[in-house]
């Protein structure tokens, strides 16, 4: 396979409901030209995935069998001649269900005459991911959530009480779920601070496909300040379809949202999307913020959270 001499191809989609086409077709070289035409068979070699995983220190998994599709697993190379017909992959990177990078390794499986097989040219690697242009999905009504768990929380301000756990979903970016900053023999909570969700309050059976959230920031109250630094950095998202076992859904380190100068949008109205390598179908999320935008900081802010 000539796709097969320089490593791994790897291929980064947008994700939309759309085949994406990859050639490949195989090779001949020899001492004399081929007398007759030769017929070569691919097949998904399944077993190469731990193999490489192995060699090269990695975790991939095969693509969810709907995610891909053949034209053809067979090619012929004609007589007098050194390289076959094409074939193709297609990929569609709706169907990966999330960002996550998958190895589908494709190798000949036969040959029509006796012509060894070069070891190393007999399996191509794909590796493909997909990656999101926009949010091609709605937030979540949250009607139905309640949040049923916070690390520490903090009430504050008059006429109203703003930083209680159930503020990070009362759909009011001007009010913020506070981790307890108010310190008590020269201590309070510190890193990582976590708050749990339950979307389904009303425990009518219902689960939802988790692709993503987005965190909105405490705002600043005016263009000359900004709470940027309470913004989530570095943050766990976990899911749960009884609230007793979790499932990681990923570590995610957040860009700071700054535009440049203190005061513009960016920094008075911090928000971010994370997307999912891989959806879960869950009842219940946690995010756990594992460090925020300050220098050493130990307090953090979400005002609100949405889920896609």
């Amino acid at each position: 396979m000539q796709s097969a001499s320089n490593g791994a191809i790897e291929k980064s989609l947008p994700i939309a409901d759309e085949w994406v086409t990859f050639s490949f077709g195989a090779g001949y070289g020899g001492p004399a030209s081929l007398d007759q035409n030769i017929q070569v068979n691919f097949e998904i070699a399944q077993d190469q995935v731990d193999i490489y995983n192995q060699q090269n220190n990695t975790n991939y998994e095969l693509p969810p069998a709907d995610s891909y599709r053949f034209d053809n697993l067979k090619v012929e190379i004609p007589a007098g001649k050194t390289g076959s017909n094409s074939t193709s992959v297609e990929i569609n990177s709706v169907k990966l269900n999330g960002t996550k990078a998958y190895l589908l390794p494709v190798r000949i499986s036969k040959v029509s005459a006796d012509i060894p097989v070069i070891e190393e040219l007999k399996t191509t690697y794909f590796i493909v991911k997909g990656f999101y242009e926009t949010n091609p999905y709605e937030p979540y009504e949250r009607t139905d959530w309640e949040v049923i768990e916070v690390s520490s929380d903090r009430a504050e301000g008059t006429p109203v009480v703003q930083g209680l756990g159930r503020h990070a979903i009362d759909g009011n970016v001007a009010t913020a779920w506070l981790s307890n900053y108010t310190k008590v023999n020269n201590w309070r909570p510190q890193h990582p601070h976590h708050i749990v969700i339950d979307t389904d309050k009303d425990n009518e059976g219902t689960e939802m496909a988790l692709h993503g959230v987005t965190i909105h920031g405490r705002i600043s109250t005016t263009s000359a300040t900004q709470n940027t630094y309470l913004f989530p950095k570095q943050i766990h998202i976990e899911t749960s379809l009884d609230g007793t076992t979790w499932e990681s859904a990923g570590v995610f380190t957040i860009p700071y949202p700054s535009g440049g100068e203190v005061g513009n949008e960016a920094t008075r109205f911090p928000k971010a999307t994370v997307f999912l390598e891989e959806s879960k179908t869950c009842r219940y999320f946690k995010i756990t913020v594992l460090s925020s935008h300050s220098n050493n900081g130990d307090t953090t802010a979400i005002a609100e959270i949405e889920a896609f």
